[in-house]
C-alpha cells in the first residue's frame, strides 16, 4: 500500500512537469514572440533535469558505516561515519542522508545529528561523521541509511532506504575499586576458607630445579646458561578469593546504580585474581558459574548491558542454594523487602562472609520504611552497607569501618 502510494506520487510528479513544459512550449507557439520562447528556454533545463533525476536509478548508491568508538559506556560519546559511494557519475543536487535508529529514545538523542544536507555534485563518494552524545545503557539497533534526492525546485523528490542492520552495545560504566577480600567464613563447624592459592607469576622469589610438569616459561635460563641445569623460577604464593556476587534485577530507582556497581565489582575481583561467579535474579535466575578469562567477563558485560529491570520476579528466591557453595558473598540491591532480608539473615548463618550492598540515590536521605528494614537484617546478624554512586571506589572500605 505505501509502495503504491509513493509510486502514485511519483507519477504524479512527472506528469506535472511534462505538463509544465507542453505549457511553456504551446504558450511560446501561439504567442511567438521574444518573452515566450525565452520563458521556455529558461525552464526547458530545470525541466530536462527533474526528467533526468526520474529516471534515475537509486540502487546504484550503496552505503557503509564505520563505528569509530569500539566500546562504549553509559553515558559516553557514539562516533560514526557513513560513506556513499554510486558506480557512475550524475549531477546530483540536494541530498539528504538519514541514519535510522530503532530506538526512539536515541533518536531523540541525536536530534539532528543523525541527518545531513549536502550536494552531492558528480562525485562519486561522499562521507560524513556524526557523533551522538550521553549514550544510554543498552542494545542499540541502527537499522540502515534513508537518502532523499531533490531536483532545483522540488518538483521531483526521489528516496530509497539502503538497509544496514547492525548492533551496538553500550557497555555500563565502571569504576575503579579499592577491592579487599572479605572474612574467612565457617560452614557447618568446619572451618571452609574462602581463599585458594595461586602463583603470583610477576614475582620471583627464588630458583629451585627442574621438575617434570614446571611451565616452559617458568625456566630460569640464565642458571642454565651458567651451569647447563635446568632451573626453574619459584614465586610467591598469593591468596585467591572465592567471591559470588547477586545482582537484584527487581526495578528500583537506582537500578543503573546497582548495574554500575556490580560490573565495576566483578571487573577489579577479576584484576585481584578472584575467582568470581555472578548471578542475576529477576524473572529468570542467570547465573556465569565461572569467570576468569577477558571473554568471559566480556560476555558477563553485554549482558549487564542488556538487561532491563522487572517489576516483580515470580523466583525472586532461587539464589539461596548458590549462595553455600562456599566463598564471600555479595547481594546488591536497591530496595530490600522482608522477604530479601530474611533470605539472607538465613543464608549468613551457613556463611558468614556475606554483605549487602544497597544502593541509594544521590543526595537522598534514606526512606524510613528502609532503614528499619536495615536495622532489623542488622540485628539478625546480616552485613548491610547503604552506598551511593561516589562511594563505590571504596565500597569495601566502608564495609571495613
Amino acid at each position: 500500500m505505501r509502495k503504491s502510494k509513493k509510486l502514485l506520487s511519483m507519477t504524479g510528479r512527472f506528469v506535472f512537469i511534462v505538463g509544465i513544459l507542453l505549457s511553456a512550449y504551446g504558450f511560446a507557439m501561439f504567442q511567438g514572440g521574444k518573452v515566450s520562447w525565452t520563458i521556455f528556454y529558461i525552464l526547458f533545463p530545470f525541466i530536462l533535469y527533474s526528467i533526468a533525476l526520474f529516471v534515475y536509478p537509486m540502487n546504484t548508491i550503496t552505503a557503509e558505516r564505520k563505528i569509530l568508538t569500539k566500546n562504549i559506556e553509559n553515558g559516553g560519546k557514539l562516533t560514526v561515519t557513513v560513506t556513499l559511494k554510486r558506480r557512475f557519475s550524475f549531477p546530483l543536487l540536494y541530498t539528504i542522508v538519514t541514519e535510522k535508529w530503532g530506538s526512539h529514545q536515541i533518536e531523540l538523542r541525536a536530534k539532528n545529528k543523525s541527518s545531513y544536507l549536502f550536494v552531492f555534485g558528480m562525485r562519486k563518494q561522499v562521507e560524513w561523521t556524526y557523533e551522538i552524545d550521553r549514550l544510554p545503557r543498552g542494545q542499540h539497533i541502527t537499522e540502515g541509511i534513508h537518502i532523499e534526492l531533490s531536483d532545483f525546485f522540488g518538483w521531483i523528490r526521489k528516496t530509497a532506504f539502503i538497509p544496514l542492520r547492525e548492533s551496538i552495545i553500550v557497555f555500563p560504566k565502571t569504576v575503579p575499586m579499592n577491592y579487599m577480600s572479605l572474612d574467612a567464613q565457617y560452614d557447618r563447624g568446619a572451618i571452609a576458607s574462602p581463599f585458594t592459592l595461586i602463583k603470583d607469576t610477576t614475582m620471583a622469589t627464588g630458583v629451585r630445579e627442574y621438575q617434570a610438569g614446571d611451565r616452559v616459561t617458568w625456566i630460569h635460563w640464565k642458571s642454565f646458561a651458567r651451569t647447563q641445569n635446568l632451573m626453574t623460577k619459584e614465586f610467591e604464593d598469593r591468596q585467591s578469593e572465592d567471591l559470588l556476587v547477586v545482582l537484584d534485577e527487581r526495578a528500583s530507582e537506582q537500578f543503573e546504580e546497582q548495574i554500575e556497581l556490580a560490573a565495576s565489582l566483578v571487573k577489579e575481583a577479576i584484576q585481584q585474581q578472584a575467582n568470581v561467579s555472578f548471578i542475576s535474579v529477576g524473572e529468570h535466575k542467570v547465573e556465569y558459574p565461572f569467570i576468569h578469562s577477558a571473554e568471559q567477563l566480556h560476555d558477563l558485560l553485554v549482558y549487564l548491558a542488556k538487561i532491563e529491570p522487572v517489576e516483580s520476579p515470580p523466583h525472586s528466591m532461587d539464589w539461596t542454594p548458590s549462595m553455600r557453595i562456599g566463598g564471600s558473598i555479595v547481594f546488591i540491591t536497591g530496595s530490600p523487602d522482608w522477604e530479601i532480608l530474611q533470605s539472607l539473615g538465613g543464608a549468613t548463618r551457613a556463611n558468614s562472609s556475606i554483605i549487602c550492598f544497597v544502593v541509594v540515590g544521590e543526595g537522598k536521605r534514606v526512606p524510613k520504611s528502609l532503614s528499619e528494614r536495615i536495622s532489623y537484617a542488622r540485628m539478625k546478624g546480616v552485613k548491610i552497607i547503604t552506598l551511593r554512586k561516589t562511594q563505590f571506589a571504596n565500597a569495601f572500605r566502608e564495609e571495613a569501618m
